[in-house]
């Protein structure tokens, strides 16, 4: 299973810059840090999730490809799983045990931390409609969508593999099928997301995420035949183009643009980070964006944790005095200075669970049962 290709770099920092948007996204929203009326790129950031599944399935087909395109094996196919639960599941097992022993300590059990509903977080069904909302540690439902998709993904590439004409026409029509259907057609189920249909927003989580992210997924492992092309790639690794398709996405969310014209761009841009060789490979190799990547999984996790200890801090000690000394409102400095002072907290915070429960957890898998003392993908 080891990777014949060069590590994708330049996708760790892209990683990292998505996590903390999606943070940013729930802990801007509580504080209402930008009014959604001035610009809506805090509250698009829920988007940064379908990045991640387009990576995600860019990443896999990068490092496995080789593995399943001629046949799955009983060892190549459990090689595979172990290494993804490895990679994935100790820290979510631990951020869910610690919020239900956080809400055991103050008692605030409501409909979020539903007792009913660990077994379904433990298990991994988050995204699967079998809860009425989204239940504990509430991000981590694109962790049940990305297992989904890792199920699927030996058959998937086996197909892309022997059918590739075939693959190229089908695969294309159930992604557009696939997004269209979230956005327009498919109702919420449960008590959340009323507004999803009436808004056609993606925002798609509690009942059909595995949808969104399987749909995603493919469209990753799509796009990294383009990324196999010299010329193809040649085109992709210019920083100008990066700066292009950065700039729509981020006036398409500035504008609010309906969820669905930012997939391409996502798609190009996991493109064009993993071909530059430019300034943007540059930066992406800097120590601080590296680390940013590497902590990434930790960060996105860890953030409901985050925002219940940051807040509680806050009250305990009275630091609203000190940080919103104006009367009435909260200005936008103010507001903006107690964001980044989350954030800060977080990153130290999903270092801190990174190097303690993340990577001890994958490499003690990794060398127990498939052999490896280092991680199989990125």
């Amino acid at each position: 299973m080891a990777n014949e290709h060069r590590y994708l770099h330049n996708l760790t920092p892209l990683r990292g810059i998505a996590a903390l948007w999606v943070a940013t996204y729930h802990f801007g929203s509580l504080l209402k840090l930008l009014p959604p009326k001035q610009t809506m790129l805090i509250e698009k950031g829920y988007l940064m999730v379908d990045l991640f599944f387009i990576m995600s399935g860019f990443i896999m087909w990068h490092v496995y490809a080789a593995s399943f395109s001629e046949r799955i094996t009983e060892t190549n196919f459990r090689r595979f799983m172990v290494a993804r639960f490895a990679r994935i599941y100790p820290l979510h097992l631990f951020t869910l045990f610690v919020l239900i022993g956080m809400t055991y300590i103050s008692g605030n059990w409501n409909p979020v931390n539903d007792p009913h509903a660990i077994l379904t977080n433990v298990f991994m069904l988050q995204s699967m409609g079998l809860e009425r909302l989204s239940t504990w540690n509430r991000p981590s439902w694109s962790l049940s969508a990305e297992w989904a998709a890792y199920m699927i993904f030996p058959l998937l590439a086996i197909f892309m593999s022997r059918r590739k004409r075939l693959s190229r026409l089908v695969l294309p029509i159930f992604i557009v099928l696939a997004y269209f259907s979230l956005v327009f057609l498919i109702p919420p189920m449960g008590i959340g997301n009323s507004d999803r249909l009436i808004l056609h927003k993606l925002d798609v989580t509690y009942d059909y995420g595995y949808i969104r992210g399987i749909a995603g997924f493919t469209l990753g492992m799509l796009c990294y035949g383009l990324y196999l092309h010299d010329r193809i790639r040649g085109y992709l690794s210019k920083d100008m183009l990066a700066v292009i398709l950065i700039s729509m996405a981020l006036i398409c969310m500035h504008f609010g643009i309906n969820d669905l014209f930012f997939i391409l761009p996502f798609a190009g841009i996991t493109l064009c980070f993993a071909a530059n060789s430019g300034y943007i490979h540059k930066a992406c190799n800097s120590r601080v964006l590296q680390f940013l990547g590497k902590v990434s999984y930790s960060i996105y996790l860890v953030q409901w944790i985050a925002t219940d200890l940051f807040t509680a801090g806050f009250r305990r000690f009275h630091l609203n005095l000190i940080f919103f000394p104006s009367a009435g409102a909260p200005t936008f400095l103010e507001r903006l200075t107690v964001t980044l002072l989350f954030l800060l907290f977080l990153v130290s915070l999903s270092a801190i669970t990174y190097n303690l429960i993340e990577n001890p957890c994958r490499n003690f898998i990794n060398r127990t049962f498939i052999k490896t003392s280092r991680p199989a993908a990125q």
